[in-house]
């Protein structure tokens, strides 16, 4: 790539924000850019080649930084010079792995802005009461303390329900990483790695409302991790609905007991996998953007 498309990038680097946005796109997890578009003025050159010299530098990276003959990324420029970028099954694969090996855990958050965490470690002490969370986020909306936030906390006690029970079935194995004052674990780890890909590469998930879930739990992640210069408050009951909603309807469509772990086990242990993440990032919403509780039954 021409030195003038890596200078004017580290300008965007510098800003800290490379446009880059989200599509829902049949469940798969898809990110388009619009950056060739806003560095066409500034290098005098058509947005089209510009995305389409941005791709070849891409895929340059991805084979220096990956393993040979490993995509984890597929890129198409389409006319406009919007670029979208796909992530490969190796690659969600690989991701899940990791949320289910690492669940989200107060460090982590350090990631996002909008809270002091000065202010946090100067208490020494964590987890807080719920009013001492409120306390240290600014984006904490006062108006949330008055929303429903029943079938949020349904899904996350689902979720926990679920966990129980691949647990004494003996389909997952969880370790407990964090418990409440009743000594109820609320937090859980994988004990032994799930297979999410089957012999051909393709992840194992069969059902559109599976996907579905984890396009909406990158979503949410990326509302949770991901640097914005927005100044607009993020909805937090908005998010957590979304997920929500998701998770009850992967729930209602994918079987995980019965003929499934009979005949796929494998199937079964991933969708439990997905509960697991799921139950990881509900506990989150709850305790750490709403305010509330994360009940492990109801």
């Amino acid at each position: 790539m021409s030195c003038r498309y890596e200078n004017t990038l580290e300008v965007w680097e510098n800003k800290k924000e490379i446009p880059m946005n989200q599509t829902i796109n049949n469940g798969a997890i898809l990110y388009k850019s619009a950056i060739a578009l806003k560095l066409a003025s500034v290098c005098q050159q058509p947005a089209i080649y510009i995305a389409t010299e941005l791709v070849k530098y891409c895929r340059e990276i991805v084979k220096t930084d990956s393993k040979k003959d490993t995509e984890f990324f597929e890129f198409e420029v389409i006319s406009s010079g919007i670029i979208y970028f796909y992530l490969t099954d190796l690659s969600i694969a690989n991701w899940l792995h990791y949320l289910t090996s690492f669940p989200l855990n107060f460090e982590q958050q350090e990631l996002r802005v909008g809270v002091d965490f000065n202010e946090v470690r100067s208490r020494g002490k964590w987890p807080f009461a719920p009013t001492e969370v409120r306390s240290c986020f600014y984006y904490f909306d006062k108006s949330l303390e008055s929303t429903n936030l029943f079938p949020i906390q349904y899904s996350h006690a689902r979720c926990c329900s679920l966990l129980r029970m691949g647990i004494r079935d003996r389909l997952i194995n969880l370790t407990p990483t964090g418990a409440d004052t009743r000594g109820q674990f609320l937090l859980f780890q994988i004990s032994q790695p799930i297979s999410w890909q089957q012999p051909n590469g393709q992840l194992q998930f069969l059902d559109h409302a599976e996907y579905q879930l984890i396009a909406q739990i990158a979503s949410t992640l990326d509302r949770i991790y991901c640097v914005s210069s927005s100044k607009k408050p993020i909805n937090w009951q908005k998010v957590a609905d979304a997920i929500s909603v998701a998770f009850q309807n992967f729930y209602s469509h994918c079987r995980i007991w019965g003929e499934v772990k009979v005949k796929k086990p494998k199937l079964a242990q991933a969708r439990l996998g997905l509960v697991l993440v799921t139950q990881s990032v509900l506990r989150f919403l709850l305790e750490e953007r709403l305010g509330g509780e994360a009940p492990i039954e109801l």
